[in-house]
């Protein structure tokens, strides 16, 4: 069992132990840039502050991960949607309930219609992930991102609101 609850400034300790595991932090577009610990602390403190980007902690006894939805469009009303969860939790199935959850929050509370991801295509992991929880598959930008000395490509996937079940 999971709880989604806003991040708070000790989880920063835990947001730098995956940037600094190259198995997980490889797959993400943002580690092009340098982050420390002041540029976790500042994104947990503006974490709240912008209608545009809600970004939870997965909680698990411990904080497991980040999930959000970013790029919140209320006259599309479309999101992008983003997880990191630690090493030690995965294969937990916390990936799964805390999408599942936010899934439900875009859709019932934030009354999204689409709910977007894009993903690292030599991330195959993720893709898979994304593909069971219910993503569709809706194209690959080719030689999209510089991603540590080469091009690579990105897969887009997205889910929509059902009409006919409000829990989705």
């Amino acid at each position: 069992m999971i709880l989604l609850r806003a991040l708070r400034a000790e989880d920063s300790n835990f947001m730098m132990e995956y940037i600094n595991d190259d198995e997980i932090s490889s797959n993400f577009k943002f580690t092009r840039y340098p982050f420390s610990q002041e540029g976790f602390s500042n994104f947990i403190e503006k974490s709240w502050s912008d209608n545009t980007n809600i970004h939870f902690a997965i909680e698990a006894d411990e904080y497991a991960g980040t999930i959000s939805l970013k790029n919140i469009n209320k006259i599309d009303r479309t999101a992008e949607y983003a997880i990191v969860v630690r090493k030690k939790f995965w294969g937990t199935g916390i990936a799964k309930e805390a999408t599942n959850h936010i899934i439900k929050y875009g859709f019932n509370t934030l009354n999204l219609e689409k709910i977007y991801l894009n993903v690292l295509t030599s991330n195959t992991r993720a893709n898979k992930f994304y593909q069971k929880m219910g993503f569709n598959f809706e194209g690959t930008f080719k030689r999209h991102v510089y991603v540590e000395g080469k091009y690579e490509d990105l897969n887009w996937y997205c889910i929509f609101k059902k009409k006919d079940d409000k829990e989705n």
